[in-house]
Order: structure tokens, then sequence, then C-alpha cells
């Protein structure tokens, strides 16, 4: 169903399918969004607009805390329903929740930091700084965090002043339509939020719509790139990008082995290896304890649990039958290249999406192949010094995420100052990022329009004055 105007309508464009990835069984069916609607949505939330910016910050926040309350009351249907989807375990599910509940709190903070009013003397004069909302922002969002993530634009997006139309990934409509209508429940005024399903030719045509004023994407980075050459005609929209990464995790003069190995499996095998942040290149140092703890990694990477009933149980399927194909195929090329299979993914189980994770040494390939894969596959590249390991955590166009395990501190310090990436961790995984700090990469990893905490910097733009005090 579609969101317009405060109404759920029928969609009249292409039809769709929704499965669930742990038995590839039909859960949803709808249509996209028409031409027509895709106007209408937009009409209404023109409409909504000029009423939505000028009431009280305190009336949008009273009805913003009643969504997130709502969210409260309701997040074990919601951590259910992401399990539906996506596949995620439980834990994982849980965490997503957890998660979309913190954003309320940090987006408001954020927006009073990064965004409020202030002013200073300039000699007789005030100098005022002010910001508005944009208006009509597109929010993209992705499969992986099909709660959170929109919600990480739609927050702060709505407390600056804007309204919303929402395209969700078309893997995860449930999710996106149980979201929706718990804003409705919460009181937001109709045509505040739209929600349209829909294919590249939807946001294509939200993209250009002389209506609307930017997009808010999170996605994969071929989709991030399309859009970031559709928008560069229309400089007058903002664009924000958080895209993926091909994100190094370098070991380096640490002892404690096991922990190391805990935390290179749940770097690149959590969710799936469907994190952007997840660890996609294993960097170490050509000595004889490196083996052992790739050794170990193996083992951990065999002995994974695919079945949910399972105490143990880590890791659900890939998001669909595709992925399963781009998986594969990416782990033959990289063995043309040149690369030693030490764990060879495979597709397992006769329904559903999984595959066993692969651990792939590029140390000798022949080629490099700089792209990411979103899957539980991680490259292992052997170095000789630290510098060599900083290099070849730098040898990729992406950005995004990058993590140093030693025991040496002063090794961070050269390290979070030389490598190029968005999210720098010390002794801990690579998909730790706080809601409380911005988010974003580098590179191919974005377009330098971090989210997370510096979201606010783009839902709102920065009106500078000068006051004569003497007229």
């Amino acid at each position: 169903m579609l969101y317009i105007n405060g109404k759920w309508l029928e969609g009249k464009g292409s039809h769709f399918k929704g499965t669930n990835p742990s038995s590839n069984a039909k859960i949803w069916e709808g249509k996209y969004a028409s031409s027509n609607q895709v106007n209408n949505a937009v009409n209404s939330a023109s409409v909504a607009y000029t009423k939505w910016k000028n009431i009280s910050l305190e009336s949008r926040l009273e009805i913003i805390e009643k969504f997130y309350s709502l969210v409260d009351l309701n997040k074990d249907t919601i951590k259910d329903l992401i399990k539906l989807e996506t596949g995620k375990e439980t834990k994982d599910s849980i965490s997503e929740v957890g998660a979309s509940l913190a954003k309320y709190k940090n987006s408001l903070n954020a927006f009073h930091l990064r965004t409020g009013k202030s002013s200073s003397s300039l000699g007789t004069n005030i100098q005022i700084t002010n910001h508005r909302p944009h208006g009509i922002l597109n929010v993209i969002g992705p499969f992986n965090f099909p709660f959170h993530l929109p919600n990480g634009h739609i927050t702060p997006a709505l407390i600056a002043g804007n309204v919303v139309i929402f395209k969700p990934s078309e893997h995860t409509p449930i999710v996106a339509e149980f979201m929706v209508q718990l804003w409705h429940d919460a009181g937001l005024p109709k045509g505040v939020i739209n929600l349209l399903h829909g294919s590249k030719e939807v946001v294509q045509k939200l993209a250009k719509h002389p209506k609307t004023n930017g997009i808010l994407f999170t996605g994969s980075h071929s989709a991030g790139l399309s859009l970031n050459k559709l928008m560069s005609n229309y400089p007058n929209k903002i664009l924000a990008l958080e895209l993926g990464g091909n994100n190094p995790l370098v070991i380096w003069n640490t002892r404690k082995l096991n922990k190391a190995s805990a935390i290179i499996f749940e770097s690149a095998f959590i969710s799936t290896g469907q994190r952007c942040t997840c660890a996609r290149r294993l960097i170490l140092p050509n000595i004889k304890s490196s083996k052992k703890l790739v050794e170990t990694l193996k083992n951990k990477s065999i002995n994974i649990k695919y079945d949910q009933t399972s105490s143990d149980y880590f890791y659900g399927p890939l998001i669909s039958k595709d992925a399963v194909k781009s998986f594969l195929k990416f782990q033959d090329d990289l063995i043309k290249a040149g690369g030693k299979a030490i764990l060879k993914g495979k597709k397992i189980k006769s329904k559903g999406n999984y595959v066993s994770p692969a651990i792939i040494d590029m140390t000798k390939a022949k080629k490099h192949i700089d792209k990411e894969m979103f899957g539980p596959l991680i490259q292992i590249n052997y170095v000789d010094s630290f510098n060599e390991a900083i290099e070849e955590a730098n040898n990729t166009a992406f950005g995004l995420s990058a993590g140093l395990i030693s025991d040496n501190r002063e090794l961070f310090d050269k390290f979070v100052n030389e490598v190029s990436a968005g999210v720098i961790n010390f002794n801990t995984t690579t998909t730790g990022a706080s809601g409380s700090a911005p988010f974003g990469g580098v590179g191919m990893s974005g377009n330098l329009r971090p989210a997370g905490f510096y979201a606010a910097d783009y839902c709102a733009w920065p009106v500078a004055s000068v006051v004569n005090k003497n007229l």
C-alpha cells in the first residue's frame, strides 16, 4: 500500500512482491506508485510543508515524541517484522530497534547544537545565524536496517521543519508500512510524510520533480553514483549519500589472539556481512601468529549455526537470490584474480538465501579488485611492516570504516591520522558506530555529508544576517 496525503492507497504501477529470505516464501505483494501517484504525493507534501514548517518546534516535537513512544510500545512487533523481511537473527533485530529508539534524543541534541540560533556582536551591529528547512526531502531507505536508517533521515528532517516522501527498499515494504502507520497514529498531519513503493524510476521522478528539494539516500555505491550524476543537474537540491565501503581491519602487535579473532569474526560476518561497515579486508603481519589467527577464524566460520532455533544462531540469509549469485560470482572473481581460498563460501540449504562464509587470501593475487561485497566474505592480505599495513588499508577508492587491533595505543594514533575513513575504531569491531557521533565516509563511500549526529546539517540550511542596532 502507498500512503499519500494521510490515506492508504493501492499502487497503480508495476506489480512486485516481498519474500522472506529465510525461505523465499511470498509474504507481501502490491504495486509500485504510478507517475500520477508520485505527483500526488509531491503536491500533498508541498501543501503540508507550508503548515508544518510554521508550527512551533514544541508542537512538532510533541508529535515526534509520540511516534517514539509508539515505537517503544510496539518494539516486539517491529523486531519480528525486521526478522521476517531481512532474515536477521533475533539479537540483531532487537539491536536495530534499540538504535531506532535512541534516534530521537540524538537528533534533537544535534538540532540544537548544530543548527540552532546564534548571535554575536559585530561592532555596532549584531550577527545572527538562523537555520531553515529545505522543504520536501525524499528519503530512500535500504533493506539492511529498514526501520533505523530511514528514521535516521526522517526524524532530523521533521524536527527541522521539512516534510518527507519515503521510498523504502523493495525488499522491506512491510516494515516501511508499519513505520508510516506509527507516524500516522502519532498524529502527524496529512502530507507531512508520504510513502511510495517503487524502483529506480520512482526515485528518478522524485529527484527531478520541480517541487522536491533533495534526496537523502542510504544504499549501494552503484545506485549512489547514478544519483550523484543525476543530481548534478540540480545544484539547487541537497544530496546526502551514505554508501558502502571496502573496509580494512588491521591486526598488529597483539598477544590477545582470542579476543582479536572474536572481533574479526563479528566485524566480517555480523548480519551476514550485510552492513556497510563490515570488515571486507583483513590486513595482518607476515608472521606465524597471523596464520594461527586465520586458522581460528576459519574454524569459527565453519562452526556457524544456521538453525534459527539454536542458541548459537549467529547470522541469517542474504537478502535475495540475486545477492547469493553476486556473492558466489565475486568469490570466483577473486580466485580467478589469484586469490587462494582459505575457506570457500557455498550456497547451503535447499530453501532460503543461505551461504557459508568465505575467507580468501589475496596476498599474491595478480589483480586488485576494489569492490564492496555485501555478504560474508573477507579478504586476507599479509604485509611486512605497519607502514605497509596502512598503505594496504588505503588501497581502496572507498573510505567508510576501518579498524585496528593492537596492544600498542601509539599505533592507533598513527593509524587514525593516516587512514582515510569516516569511522576508525580501535580494539573493537568496525561496525561500532555511535548515534551521538557523525557517520559517513570519504571517497566512494559518500559525498562528504555525514549522517548520524551530523544529519542535522543537511536537514537545514543556514541564514546569516547582520542587524544594525541603531535603527
